[in-house]
């Protein structure tokens, strides 16, 4: 299939993957204040900028989208670095848990596999986030053209989307439906986070302080659950840190790649 597929530079291969209502240009601004010389390879998830969906009607079948990371891996040629935001992220773990890909190392800002769980032990906002998804699909079916805003809202806080450039809510009311089979598809990957165990390379778990609590404990979870992983918190950030704070989402990008050059001298 065609999909979007931006190479620039030398270096170890970096593989971007953005997050729903996103394009590979959701990483501009990261990719410029990047000061290591990588190979950047920028995508788009399926539904979203040049790459077309691979899901009809209402099937969010994960193992598609898994499928599509594979193949993007597959076109770099060589083993890559996953670096994922929001939906993105989510996607880094569940193809890596998959184990179709087992990449060189794994950062991801805001990642969001809320399906996992913990034990048996349902988090505190479980119901919060069912009613939220409830709402957001039953908005769709009613022809809200607001109803993206359910979604941004929920990951970051209330009156955001309004707050938003008009270009972007245009695009967010256009692909509300596309996300909504992100969220179908999300409810397939319902891992144990001790399941995280079986990832032994280096991971950065990054979130925003001011992220929401689903994300607090999910971040949690993937870094205590595995082998190798650290949690970074930008201060002052919320979900959308990759846009509004590009600079410091860089350097933990390049913190991140010089602790794996330390751990893996050539």
């Amino acid at each position: 299939m065609d999909f979007d597929f931006v190479d620039s530079g030398t270096g170890p291969a970096l593989l971007f993957l953005p997050g729903s209502y996103s394009s590979h240009s959701a990483w501009r601004g990261v990719q410029k204040a990047l000061q290591g010389s990588y190979r950047t390879i920028l995508t788009s998830l399926p539904g979203y900028g040049g790459t077309p969906d691979l899901r009809a009607g209402d099937d969010g079948d994960l193992g598609l989208t898994t499928d599509f990371v594979t193949e993007v891996v597959d076109k770099v040629g060589e083993p890559v670095h996953l670096v994922g935001h929001s939906y993105g992220g989510f996607c880094v773990y569940a193809t890596a848990l998959s184990r179709k890909v087992k990449p060189l190392s794994i950062v991801t800002f805001e990642a969001n596999p809320v399906y996992c769980r913990r034990g048996g032990v349902p988090f505190s906002w479980a119901s919060e986030m069912q009613d939220m998804t409830d709402r957001f699909r039953a908005s769709i079916a009613a022809g809200d053209p607001e109803s993206a805003g359910i979604i941004i809202d929920f990951w970051s806080r209330p009156g955001n989307f309004q707050s938003m450039p008009e270009s972007f809510r245009a695009l967010c009311r256009i692909k509300a439906a596309t996300n909504l089979l992100d969220w179908e598809a999300a409810t397939g990957f319902a891992a144990d986070f001790a399941d995280f165990d079986c990832l032994d390379m280096l991971c950065t778990v990054a979130r925003g302080e001011l992220a929401n609590k689903a994300i607090i404990d999910v971040s949690d979870q993937i870094v205590a659950n595995a082998r190798n992983a650290k949690l970074h918190v930008e201060p002052g950030a919320d979900h959308f840190l990759i846009s509004t704070h590009p600079a410091e989402c860089a350097a933990v990008i390049d913190r991140h790649m010089q602790d794996f050059a330390a751990a893996n001298p050539r």
